[in-house]
């Protein structure tokens, strides 16, 4: 079977980059088919990154910071670990 990857940004869809097909025996004959597979990469594309009238926000995401190693944190930043 062959194979096309294809990355895309994770929060819009757009492409990222798409690869040449990983070729097998069986290529270009009747009937054989190229299995695409999608991993998603990044978050957005420098189009969708910034606020575009009648668009969404990618760079103001609605979720918000875990708190873990962060500035929100509740630990003391003066707390170490080993």
């Amino acid at each position: 079977m062959c194979y096309q990857l294809i990355e895309l940004y994770s929060a819009c869809r757009c492409l990222y980059y798409q690869h040449a097909v990983d070729r097998c025996a069986a290529y270009g004959r009747p009937g054989h088919g190229i299995q695409q597979k999608t991993i998603l990469v990044g978050y957005a594309c420098s189009e969708h990154t910034s606020h575009a009238p009648g668009g969404y926000d990618y760079s103001n995401p609605h979720y918000s910071d875990s708190g873990y190693y962060s500035g929100r944190s509740s630990r003391s930043s003066r707390g170490h670990y080993r």
